[in-house]
Order: structure tokens, then sequence, then C-alpha cells
């Protein structure tokens, strides 16, 4: 079945869950721990009479409980709570940032992660100005100062990248990259030398794949930066999407994860 033919099925459900702002919101509200009901109340402005046949409501369809006093999820009131949260993150997200993702390609972003991409709602768009053209470039390479673990996947190859991560990794930083074959063998060819020097040591590992990558990203123990093409099909060097947010660290870093599985170890002898 699909979810075009599933839809019929809970069409009900998400009505249910959906057309009330009152029970959107006592929904989210106990995700965080049980209340009472002057809790609720106070906390939305919500008078009594509004509040309780609500509640009863959302006790009917056994998404919460009465403990005394407070009330609670149940454990099928739990995954409805996780489903509001995360879609009204990412259509937040998808709102705030519209003409970036417009403008991108996302079809590449193995879907598991891009139904979650709401992770990243907490997040900006850096990109250049006139005045200076390299400023995503300069901001992302300022990000990195002070970080001790850096994860990186890219099919790009900046000039500057191998020195910085040379340093990076001089700093005793723990490092770990994945590019494509075609940066890979750019990087055999022109940077030779940094990469005999780093390939060895202990807090660096470096990684290739054969797999159409569509997104450079770098994720830190402080931060994501996340670029990808644009819908031309040429990479964007203008924009990137910037969370210090731990939601979108922990994305980034699953997705990281993800590719790093699939990708083989470079070593020593691949280099010469």
């Amino acid at each position: 079945m699909s979810a075009e033919t599933d839809y019929d099925e809970v069409k009900n459900e998400l009505k249910f869950i959906s057309t009330s702002g009152v029970r959107v919101k006592i929904l989210i509200s106990l995700n965080n721990g049980n209340l009472a009901t002057d809790q609720l109340k106070d906390k939305f402005g919500y008078r009594t009479s509004t509040i309780l046949p609500v509640l009863a409501e959302l006790k009917s369809k056994n998404l919460i409980e009465q403990y005394n006093r407070d009330y609670g999820l149940t454990s099928l009131g739990k995954f409805y709570s996780l489903l509001l949260i995360n879609n009204i993150e990412m259509l937040k997200m998808l709102r705030d940032h519209e003409t970036f993702w417009l403008n991108h390609e996302v079809q590449k972003i193995p879907e598991p992660f891009l139904s979650q991409i709401g992770s990243l709602n907490n997040s900006q768009i850096v990109d250049n100005t006139s005045a200076n053209p390299f400023e995503t470039h300069e901001k992302f390479m300022g990000m990195l100062d002070g970080c001790s673990v850096v994860r990186g996947v890219s099919p790009i190859l900046y000039p500057d990248y191998p020195d910085l991560f040379k340093r990076l990794i001089n700093s005793k930083a723990d490092v770990r990259l994945l590019v494509t074959r075609e940066v890979f063998e750019l990087m055999r060819v022109k940077y030779a030398g940094v990469l005999q020097a780093v390939i060895n040591e202990p807090n660096f590992s470096l990684r290739t794949t054969r797999e159409e990558i569509r997104t450079a990203f770098t994720v830190t123990d402080n931060f994501l930066s996340l670029g990808l093409y644009r819908t031309d099909g040429k990479y964007d060097f203008e924009a990137d999407i910037v969370s210090e947010d731990a939601a979108a660290i922990k994305w980034g870093t699953m997705l990281f994860e993800y590719y790093w599985n699939q990708s083989t170890d470079v070593t020593l002898h691949d280099c010469d």
C-alpha cells in the first residue's frame, strides 16, 4: 500500500489532530511531562470551559489519561505528540527559509533524513554579500576554530581546504573526512604532500565513495554547516544553512554516519 491509499484510512485521525489549535497545543505540551488543568489554562490563556471538553476528547481517543489532577500522554498519545512536533518544526523551517529550499536540490538527501529536516528549524542562512563575495567561506573557516570533533562530506574542493584540515589534525582535533572519488583524485594530484603528512595520524580518517553526493556538509561538536547544489545543477558556493542547535548537530552526525558506513578507507598507498 502507499500513502495515497493509506490516507483514506487515517484521514479522520489527521483531521482530529490538526483542526484544533487547543488539541495540538495540549498534545505538544504534555510531551514534556504531566500537567494539571490549571497549568494548561495558565500556559495558553484558555478558560476552563475551553480546556475541559478538549481533554475529554483526547481521553476518548486514548491519547491522554488522568493521574489524580494531572493529565499525561498515553503511549499512543506520545506518538501523536512527536508527529505534531516534527511536522510543525519542518513547516516552520521551510517557511523561514523558503527561498533557499526552492532554489536548491534536495532529492539526493536520503529520505529518512529528509523527513527529519525539521531538525534544522533553529538555523540561519549564511550567504555572501556584494561587498564580500567570500563571506560564506570565511565564516565557515572561522567557525572551525576551537572544534575538537570535525566530520565532513564533500563532492567539492576549495583550494584552502587541505591546509585548513591539516591544521585541525595537527591541533589534535578528531577529524574524519569523506570525499567523492573525483575529489580524492584531485587531492592526490594537487595536494599529495598534505595527504601523505596526515594520512597516518591517529586522529584522522579519510574515506572515498563512488556514490553520487549532492551536498557538502560539515558537522562538529559546535555546529552544522550544510551546502547544496542549486536547481540549475551547479554547486552553490554563495550560501550555506548553518545551525548550532543540538538537534541539527545530531541530524548532521547521523547523516555523516550514513555516508561513512557506505564508503572505503584511504591508505597511504592510495595517496602515492
